[in-house]
């Protein structure tokens, strides 16, 4: 059920969806999905509508009518992503064989391809992508001071909106605002960091960016909990290899070594690493390694058409807390590879446009994204994404299609050259 206010505000934002000019129309999404809890839902014969899928609709519709839509040049990245979310459904269909599964993947392919669509027809150019972090940066600023009273009295301020609260452990209020969880909180911020950090640096509104910076940092710590610390931390290190990107895929095949010769030299799996990281206190690592140690074991069961459940692998197995096993449990071992092969080709495309870009700001902004995207493969070790987040993860999958769309092999070359 919709809560009176959060009605008024679904409303609002549809109406600011038809009256806003093309160029602005990602605002009432962004502000949509930062302050409106993903809880709230209209339903219609089993169909559940969130506030975000209303504005989906929305969209769509004022697009169509005002013929502001246009043709997108689908490309291979653009086909990836829709291959990879049909046959996903079409294997958990398979899979469970009942009406509710159909309503629950119809309802996911709704989400993917709406989102998609509407960001790929909204963010044609790289001025957009930059109007679409200064949004987010304005929409930071807005909520650090709720997250703080938040951190402060332990009242979630967002709770007039929906079923949202505030955990505590270990002697820490454990901030989530109006995420349906504190690490999806942490994390939706954590993934943003670079893109304020590639704007700054791009010379324009330095100091809005600045400040986005530090509340983002802010609500990282208010969420008190490992992944988005780890996230952000990986973030960091990995934005400052912008000197040496063009080196990159030496970097990554580096790294793959590296956590070969670990395996082979360690007692346990390298994967055991995960059960030794304790940012917090009170984290579950433990959890995170026996999941995907599990999964590893359990792989004739889920490799051809996924599996019903994980609950018989392990104590507390049924959740599944990590992004990559639930792709292999919803998909099975085909939705895997073709999810990793949607992250590899977005951070190859991102990275190379962060080198062949037209000018400083585009290729900053290639870079923030391709970090973006990079902090949520890590994030995704520990977390299976559920909840508005999902809409920052296709915001940034649709630059990647941006850049995959935009090839300019000369300029490449001449960058190349130059900051070799």
């Amino acid at each position: 059920m919709l809560t009176v206010p959060t009605i008024a505000l679904t409303a609002l934002f549809v109406v600011v969806v038809f009256l806003l000019p093309r160029q602005w129309l990602l605002v009432p999404f962004v502000a949509a999905t930062c302050f409106l809890p993903s809880d709230q839902r209209l339903i219609i014969f089993d169909l559940d509508f969130t506030c975000l899928r209303i504005l989906i609709v929305a969209g769509i519709v004022r697009l169509t009518a005002k013929r502001e839509a246009i043709v997108i040049n689908w490309n291979t990245f653009d086909k990836l992503i829709f291959v990879w979310a049909i046959v996903s459904a079409i294997i958990y269909c398979i899979q469970w064989a009942d009406l509710r599964a159909a309503i629950y993947k119809s309802g996911r392919l709704f989400d993917i391809f709406g989102l998609y669509w509407l960001f790929r027809q909204t963010i044609r150019s790289w001025d957009d992508v930059a109007f679409a972090v200064k949004i987010f940066a304005i929409c930071a600023l807005l909520m650090v001071p709720l997250v703080l009273m938040e951190k402060a009295t332990g009242t979630n301020p967002f709770r007039v909106l929906g079923r949202v609260g505030t955990a505590y452990r270990e002697g820490k209020y454990r901030c989530q605002a109006a995420f349906p969880h504190s690490i999806i909180f942490g994390a939706f911020w954590a993934t943003l960091v670079p893109l304020f950090l590639a704007a700054k640096i791009a010379g324009k509104n330095s100091g809005l960016y600045l400040t986005a910076i530090i509340s983002s940092v802010v609500m990282v710590w208010a969420s008190a909990s490992s992944t988005p610390y780890g996230a952000l931390g990986a973030g960091l290190v990995l934005f400052a290899l912008f000197p040496v990107r063009h080196y990159g895929r030496i970097i990554a095949y580096s790294a793959i070594a590296g956590l070969a010769a670990l395996h082979m030299v360690m007692k346990a799996p390298v994967w055991h690493l995960l059960a030794r990281i304790d940012l917090v206190g009170g984290s579950t690592g433990w959890h995170r390694f026996n999941l995907i140690d599990q999964a590893i074991r359990h792989f004739g069961e889920w490799a051809l058409l996924g599996t019903r459940s994980t609950a018989h692998w392990g104590y507390h197995l049924f959740d599944v807390t990590n992004e990559y096993c639930f792709q292999a449990v919803e998909g099975g071992l085909v939705s895997l590879i073709l999810f990793a092969a949607i992250l590899v080709a977005a951070v190859q495309a991102l990275g190379w446009y962060s080198r062949a870009g037209l000018n400083r700001e585009e290729r900053w902004l290639a870079w923030g994204s391709c970090i973006s995207l990079l902090v949520h493969c890590v994030a995704f070790i520990s977390v299976a994404y559920f909840g508005q987040i999902h809409m920052l993860e296709y915001l940034v999958l649709s630059v990647a299609g941006l850049a995959c769309g935009v090839r300019h092999p000369d300029k490449m070359l001449a960058t190349d050259r130059l900051y070799r």
